[in-house]
């Protein structure tokens, strides 16, 4: 896939999760910063789950966004949840097309993410 529209609602999945998730997270380049799967622990509630992927990019905790936070400061917004489920919202796409000129706008995310990761056209 050459290009995913980080401005629609289809390329994102939530999910609400136990921890330990057995999340392996690693930084995107620099120039893009924010953080993404790298890979699943066995056992942990997000590979149990089933619906994450190695390479979804982290945009949101519960409501906050976490995108293009550095490493620490995301990983800081898991561990800090004290819910029994933490909901992450995940970007499936590549970072240049979340994080590059043709991204989502700051506000269209903000807005997205403070609906819990659900568009005002998706239908429940």
């Amino acid at each position: 896939v050459d290009f995913v529209d980080s401005m629609d609602a289809e390329n994102y999945v939530a999910v609400a999760l136990e921890k330990p998730m057995g999340i392996i997270f690693e930084e995107n380049d620099e120039e893009y910063g924010g953080i993404f799967v790298q890979s699943l622990k066995d056992g942990g509630s997000a590979q149990v789950e089933g619906t994450l992927q190695p390479g979804d990019q982290l945009v949101g905790v519960d409501t906050t966004k976490v995108s293009g936070m550095p490493f620490d400061d995301a990983l800081n917004t898991i561990i800090s949840s004290t819910e029994e489920t933490t909901k992450l919202l995940m970007f499936r796409g590549a970072p240049k097309q979340l994080y590059g000129p043709t991204g989502a706008s700051q506000e269209w995310l903000d807005e997205f993410i403070s609906k819990g990761g659900v568009s005002a056209s998706t239908t429940a």
